[in-house]
């Protein structure tokens, strides 16, 4: 036999496998294609690509242009880096408060806060997202509940008249306050006059870092003080930057912008006096979460950046600390309203003068 025809079958045994791979190749190419479509259609995609963006790079300071430029502040929250179990066991009063507003959002619009809602900014009368919406089925949800389609600037949005509007932006951004609002939103996001062109705000929320679930801040006075301001030696702090943390408990760093360094280093000390009078915590939230609000105070430090101005308070708080103060905020949220309505009660049934 020649050496020719003894390698055919080796030859062709070859080729079959070969060939065999290849079809191997193609259907694992098919699966992984499949499984992208149903990811994408179900939304697994998009929130796993979004859950690796808040772990390498949270910083999201586009979403601040839908934000008017004049509002006293903002808080921003991220999903994707909450630890629920730094805000207590399961059935917790907090946990139960934020599975309670995940569920009745969900029932009302079809969105889910925990897995459609990437980034969130709270502002004073306007609330803006980031994540998967569709605005269709959106629109038929909430047609049960008496809202209308309404256009601005070509830019379509549901409005319950008199009561509050909801606008879907390229299925990715969502906004959420009364009428004016949506429309201040989209003439700041055209304008670019928006809190995104504000460096006072997206500075300080950069020192702080973006790479926490909760971070918000306040701007209280000008940047930049009058005269009169200068002359009369106003002392007041002109910002409140803060960060929460979850990872490994309860972490928040607050950083207060002062006038000057001295009037950072006063009101280190009128801090200081106050963690110090137990007798104060126990007079506003009873004895029981005061000597928590007292132990929390007892381990927060306060340190002083005389070259900015800045007074930093640390401030770590364990999950049964928040269980505890959650209920006494219950608690005391319950009294408040009790006596609002006897004195409304006593208002309506009161003669008149």
């Amino acid at each position: 036999m020649s050496t020719d025809s003894a390698s055919k079958p080796v030859q062709v045994a070859g080729a079959t496998k070969k060939r065999g791979k290849a079809k191997y190749l193609v259907l694992l190419g098919f699966v992984l294609v499949l499984v992208l479509v149903l990811a994408q259609q179900t939304g697994l995609l998009g929130f796993g690509v979004a859950h690796l963006r808040a772990a390498t790079f949270p910083r999201d300071e586009s979403l601040l242009e839908y934000v008017h430029g004049n509002v006293p502040g903002v808080v921003i929250v991220d999903p994707h880096q909450i630890d629920l179990k730094a805000l207590g066991p399961d059935g917790s009063s907090v946990r139960q408060h934020i599975e309670r507003t995940r569920d009745d959002i969900k029932e009302a619009t079809g969105i889910d806060l925990g897995f459609d809602v990437d980034k969130l900014i709270v502002a004073p009368s306007l609330v803006v997202a980031r994540g998967r919406f569709n605005e269709q089925k959106l629109a038929e949800r909430l047609a049960k509940h008496s809202y209308v389609q309404a256009e601005y600037k070509g830019v379509k949005y549901l409005l319950r008249a008199g009561e509050d509007a909801i606008a879907v932006r390229d299925g990715s951004i969502l906004l959420y306050g009364a009428e004016p609002e949506i429309r201040a939103s989209i003439d700041a996001e055209e304008a670019g006059t928006s809190l995104a062109s504000r460096d006072e705000a997206t500075s300080r929320l950069s020192r702080i870092g973006w790479d926490r679930p909760l971070l918000g801040v306040v701007l209280l006075a000008d940047s930049k003080p009058s005269l009169r301001a200068i002359l009369t030696g106003s002392t007041g702090p002109r910002a409140v930057t803060a960060g929460v943390s979850t990872k490994g408990g309860l972490s928040a760093t607050v950083a207060i912008d002062a006038a000057s360094a001295e009037a950072a280093e006063e009101l280190r000390k009128l801090l200081e006096e106050k963690r110090a009078n137990a007798d104060a915590l126990n007079a506003l939230v009873g004895p029981e979460p005061g000597a928590a609000l007292a132990e929390i105070a007892k381990r927060a430090k306060l340190t002083v950046d005389p070259a900015a101005g800045r007074l930093t308070v640390q401030v770590d708080v364990r999950p049964e600390e928040v269980e505890l103060l959650a209920k006494a905020g219950q608690a005391a949220a319950g009294s408040l309203g009790e006596v609002y309505k006897n004195v409304r009660l006593f208002q309506l049934l009161a003669p008149g003068p």
